[in-house]
């Protein structure tokens, strides 16, 4: 999708585009790090400084996180920008940066900084100017400098149209796949939802609502070009402008990116619009939909982070106040301390003992709308990296929620996740802390809740409690985003090979969403439809794929004919008996109906949502309309670590009867073949057979002969 904010952006955001609130006015780079060495594993390099400079060649190498929908070519091109982390979907989005890619490769990384605070809405003037601009911005004739001057209103402006959290409309297809406590919160336009955009309307009242569209305006046909779009009147005498919520989100990243700038002291207007940015998304959120939108609004170059991990990355940060000391990583590494010296009484007895330096945090995180909880093991202590003190995350598992009232079912996802936890990882140790993250409110909330749920779960009554800054998400995507973008780096060392560079953290993550396919043998009728047969489930390890579903006619035509419930063994020998000559009509037919959708569900309590078009994998249309039956294919799945699908089509494409033809011709060559090698090697046995047998008897007719000739001699065996 292309965005009509692609271009000729600039300009500082006003008021209107929402404030930004400095949290620390002096705003530099992070102070040292506590003065706890991790224990067993770590290098000797002390802890802040950059490796020696024997590695400077293996340090200036590109790096880019393959997890990522970015390449290399774009890192390098963005290297010398300021990254833009923002925790957008919470409750008081906040923004970070990390410095541009330092040419020297032995210089020391910078460090990530807290920008402020920020406000995911958008404030407009309700004036026929302010319509004018905003038209000609939807058209890319006007710039952001334009929208600050003519558009973006006063916060104390009563009259102001307010377009407020525009991320999180993003992906839906129809208002009846919006959550209801997002619909709650807005004005819906049902009436004018089947209309085209140039049709007359029913309301011209000033301000938002929320509308089934398209993405050009058409009326909407129920496939995969619908959209939610945005109604956005700002004049009784005007018609309403279609936005998408991409471009709104669009708005409010041009925001933050204006935000770094001024600290930056960055001012030229087409570098400011390319700042890349780094988003924190909750899991709730992680639709491939959603984040295919928001990869647009990003125009590209964006990285997208699960929330609960940068949580993590944001409270291991080092302290940046003096004196108080960063009680979380105090306690862990306390804990992996104490384990060491546990660790070398045992080695004593047993000296192939190994230490496990693994170990268990569980993190809880709610927004306006998202609960999530998340266990995540942490490991390889690293003492020349200030920023990822731990240079491994493994996510265990997630759970979360999408609610209204989010704090109301935080019991009910901590008790899911010791559950889910104990299913997928039952050889791992308990949890050593429990973080939250979030606004203060947000933090005691949870930590209230989660004083009275652990007295209920076996192992974890014990599991101490630390609250983390309400910055942490912010600074934890700016630290993620430089690992992703190859700007903190740590050095490898093999044995017997030149050292090599690694990016400074390695995050596993688990998908946050689960991925099915459903099949329809009759040509897409609705009674038809058989059961999601699930490709990836809740807590897969990602990015997962390609995963490969074979799709053949001749399967297809059993399932029309005898229904899905075959035994394996059933199924195998009808297909076999399908794919011979006599059956090709029943093969095309069936290729020629067979349906295959491709489902995502959101939530583990949640339903099955279509994800694109229904498709026809077995059927070709040449230019003319005319449709081919084909009879096979394979249809490759992949999932990506915040919940986009990938699928292709692979496979030769032959038509059914050429199908046939090809396995005649192939059997006949197989054959064929063994038939040769029979009568090739079975000539040279009845040759040899042969002149044995006449060997034989050339022999007795010669002793024979000898016998009447000479009787009673040596010739005749005397």
């Amino acid at each position: 999708m292309s965005l009509a904010t692609s271009g000729g952006i600039g300009g500082m955001g006003g008021a209107g585009a929402g404030g930004l609130a400095m949290a620390h006015p002096t705003g530099g780079a992070l102070a040292p790090p506590v003065q706890n060495a991790p224990p067993g594993g770590a290098s000797s390099i002390p802890m802040g400084m950059a490796p020696p400079t024997t590695s400077a060649a293996a340090l200036g190498a590109d790096l880019v996180d393959k997890q990522q929908q970015i390449s290399l070519k774009q890192v390098r091109d963005l290297s010398h920008l300021p990254l833009v982390a923002i925790d957008l979907y919470a409750s008081q989005p906040h923004v970070a940066s990390f410095p541009p890619k330092n040419k020297d490769p032995a210089a020391v990384p910078g460090a990530p900084r807290l920008i402020g605070k920020m406000k995911d809405k958008i404030l407009l003037q309700s004036s026929e100017a302010s319509h004018k601009t905003f038209r000609k911005w939807l058209s890319k004739s006007k710039g952001y400098s334009d929208l600050q001057a003519d558009v973006f209103a006063k916060a104390d402006d009563k009259s102001a149209v307010p377009i407020a959290s525009p991320q999180k409309w993003l992906g839906f297809r129809r208002l009846e796949d919006v959550p209801e406590c997002l619909r709650s919160q807005v004005k819906l336009d049902i009436e004018d939802s089947d209309s085209p955009a140039i049709a007359e309307e029913a309301s011209v009242d000033v301000g938002v609502s929320m509308a089934n569209g398209t993405l050009d305006g058409s009326v909407p046909q129920g496939d995969d070009f619908d959209r939610v779009v945005a109604k956005v009147r700002l004049h009784s005498s005007k018609k309403a402008l279609t936005v998408l919520p991409e471009e709104a989100a669009q708005l409010v990243l041009n925001q933050a990116q204006h935000h770094v700038a001024r600290q930056s002291k960055v001012e030229d207007e087409d570098e400011i619009v390319n700042f890349p940015c780094c988003v924190a998304v909750p899991a709730p959120y992680c639709t491939d939909s959603a984040m295919e939108a928001m990869l647009d609004a990003t125009n590209g170059t964006g990285v997208l982070l699960q929330r609960s991990a940068c949580a993590l990355a944001g409270a291991l940060l080092p302290s940046s106040e003096e004196g108080k000391p960063n009680l979380l990583l105090e306690h862990i590494l306390k804990f992996l301390q104490a384990l060491q010296k546990e660790f070398q009484k045992k080695q004593l007895n047993n000296p192939d003992a190994r230490f496990e330096e693994e170990q268990v945090v569980l993190l809880t995180g709610i927004t306006k709308d998202t609960v999530e909880c998340t266990a995540i093991q942490i490991s390889t202590p690293q003492r020349d990296q200030e920023f990822c003190i731990f240079g491994h995350y493994k996510v265990l598992c997630n759970v979360s929620y999408q609610h209204e009232k989010p704090e109301s079912i935080i019991s009910k996802c901590i008790s899911e996740l010791f559950d889910v936890m104990d299913a997928v990882a039952p050889e791992v140790d308990g949890p050593i802390a429990m973080v939250t993250y979030g606004t203060s409110e947000e933090q005691k909330a949870v930590a209230d809740k989660w004083e009275k749920v652990k007295k209920s779960l076996e192992d974890w009554e014990e599991v101490p409690h630390f609250y983390s800054k309400p910055d942490s998400v912010a600074m934890g995507t700016s630290v993620l985003g430089a690992v992703s973008h190859g700007r903190l780096k740590t050095i490898v060392q093999v044995e017997g090979k030149k050292p090599k560079a690694a990016l400074a953290l390695q995050v596993q993550n688990v998908a946050p969403v689960a991925v099915g396919i459903q099949m329809n043998y009759h040509g897409g009728a609705k009674n038809k439809w058989q059961p999601v047969k699930t490709i990836f489930d809740f807590d897969r390890r990602v990015p997962a794929g390609p995963y490969d579903v074979d799709i053949s006619a001749a399967t297809g035509a059993v399932y029309r004919e005898q229904g899905a419930d075959l035994s394996d063994e059933a199924l195998f020998k009808a297909t076999t008996e399908m794919e011979s000559s006599k059956y090709i009509p029943k093969r095309e037919a069936a290729a020629l109906d067979l349906c295959v959708q491709v489902v995502q569900k959101w939530t583990r309590d949640g339903e099955w949502k279509k994800i694109g078009d229904v498709q026809s994998p077995l059927v070709m249309t040449d230019k003319d309309g005319n449709k081919t039956a084909c009879e096979r294919i394979k249809l490759e799945l992949s999932l990506s670590p915040v919940g986009l699908i990938t699928h292709s089509l692979v496979g030769q494409r032959e038509t059914v009867v050429q199908a046939t033809k090809s396995a005649r011709n192939s059997k006949i060559r197989y054959y064929g073949g063994i038939i040769l090698a029979i009568a090739f090697f079975g000539g040279f046995l009845v040759k040899s057979y042969w002149e044995e047998k006449v060997f034989d008897r050339d022999t007795r007719r010669l002793m024979a002969y000898y016998k009447n000739v000479v009787p009673g001699s040596m010739s005749d065996g005397d």
